[in-house]
């Protein structure tokens, strides 16, 4: 019981932290823009946009992006995923990409971290103390959509922490030869073979990985919706710049 009230404790005083944080700082979009990310709906306005963080429609049931809605991302990275876009039009033409997530200050991560710290679900939120990619803006969180936003079923929703929102059991590396196309086939394939997900979903799911490894973006082995490039968490916070606000 002593430990739940210090757990509980814990959490409000961070959510208090978090929003006189946020109380100080709201404007979001200008930031995004003062550290040189690019709005990825001026590059490409057929993608969708549908920020969970800006919605209470989230493992931790709340918004913390409060006015933030537009999905920025670093330039060249937000390129690779228009480039996505465009071959997924041209399969299928009455498909499009649904973001969900993208760049997120590392005020919202350390916020979102402070919730599940202790929990099973801490390894699944990267360290607020030194950023995961979707803090440097080289993570996008997406699926694939109809025109009008119905989402494709993938076998497991945006923020499922089961196996069945599992790409593949390796480890993540950035050994290209462990992050192909074929890999992560099989592996999604085993997992309609198994009776994780239907047959349905692994062909919607394979879909989406083969427009983003052809556009030279992989997935995160845990979740079938963030895709990232191909290079060590080590190397990215030396490549770019921390969203420190």
């Amino acid at each position: 019981m002593k430990s739940l009230i210090l757990l509980i404790f814990s959490m409000i005083l961070s959510l208090c932290c978090y929003s006189q944080t946020i109380e100080n700082q709201t404007d979001f979009d200008a930031l995004m823009k003062e550290y040189g990310l690019v709005d990825i709906e001026m590059l490409d306005d057929e993608i969708l946009v549908e920020l969970k963080y800006s919605t209470t429609d989230n493992f931790v049931g709340e918004d913390m992006y409060l006015d933030l809605e537009r999905a920025y991302l670093e330039e060249s990275f937000a390129e690779r995923v228009v480039e996505a876009q465009r071959l997924l039009k041209s399969r299928y033409p009455e498909y499009t990409l649904l973001i969900y997530d993208a760049a997120r200050p590392i005020s919202v991560q350390r916020y979102m971290r402070s919730i599940v710290e202790g929990t099973p679900f801490q390894n699944f939120v990267a360290d607020g103390s030194r950023g995961g990619r979707h803090n440097y803006g080289v993570a996008v969180d997406l699926t694939i959509a109809h025109a009008d936003g119905t989402p494709l079923d993938m076998g497991a929703g945006f923020d499922d922490f089961s196996d069945a929102a599992a790409v593949k059991g390796t480890p993540d590396t950035d050994d290209i030869t462990t992050r192909t196309i074929d890999v992560y086939r099989e592996y999604v394939n085993s997992l309609a073979l198994s009776g994780v997900i239907t047959f349905e979903a692994a062909h919607n799911r394979i879909l989406l990985l083969e427009v983003m490894c052809e556009a030279g973006l992989v997935p995160y082995r845990r979740e079938w919706w963030h895709f990232e490039e191909i290079i060590s968490i080590d190397a990215t916070r030396k490549k770019y710049r921390l969203l420190n606000f």
